[in-house]
């Protein structure tokens, strides 16, 4: 038997209740929140996330099922998918702005030197990324750029997760060494 069972605040979503959405708010949003934030390391961010599952609660309510487990399992996954797309947005942001930027004149009020040794370090970054061996080039670019874990890099990639570290180990010394001048 469940205690504090979500049926009810289930059933008057159903009906329509924008009162049960608040009810569904106030019991579960701050757990909504805490899942976001692990994801995201952002307040705002988080809180835009959390937003959008219980928007999708309202969006779905008329065919929604919920299990014995109610409306906490449904809600966290909802949110944490949200979050994902949020990070996965705001990385493709700020990729796009620091290509833009490595591009760009330089404004105002910025140290020119620093304009500058951004956009060396990009171009040498992008040089070494260019000169390792493709397993590791693709380690590398799946965890730093599409922000996948290990383990994830392994599922995508079909390599066990033993081989994916060491490829990530490999690529990331010889990176540096590539970077600070030492060769291959």
């Amino acid at each position: 038997m469940k205690i504090d069972s979500d049926d009810p605040i289930v059933t008057r979503l159903r009906a329509g209740d924008p009162g049960a959405l608040a009810d569904a708010y106030d019991r579960h949003a701050a757990r909504c929140r805490g899942v976001a934030y692990r994801v995201l390391r952002d307040d705002a961010l988080a809180e835009d996330a959390v937003q959008e599952a219980f928007a999708a609660l309202w969006r779905r309510r008329d065919g929604m099922t919920v299990h014995a487990a109610g409306l906490s399992p449904w809600l966290v996954v909802v949110t944490r998918n949200a979050a994902l797309t949020l990070l996965r947005a705001d990385t493709r942001r700020r990729l796009r702005e620091d290509r833009d930027f490595a591009g760009t004149p330089v404004e105002h009020g910025r140290d020119p030197s620093d304009v500058v040794g951004a956009g060396e370090t990009a171009a040498a970054v992008a040089s070494a990324l260019g000169e390792l061996p493709r397993e590791q080039r693709e380690v590398i670019t799946l965890t730093y750029y599409d922000r996948l874990t290990l383990a994830q890099v392994a599922e995508r990639t079909g390599a066990p997760l033993g081989t994916v570290k060491r490829r990530a180990q490999m690529a990331l010394q010889r990176l540096a060494r590539l970077i600070n001048g030492g060769g291959s």
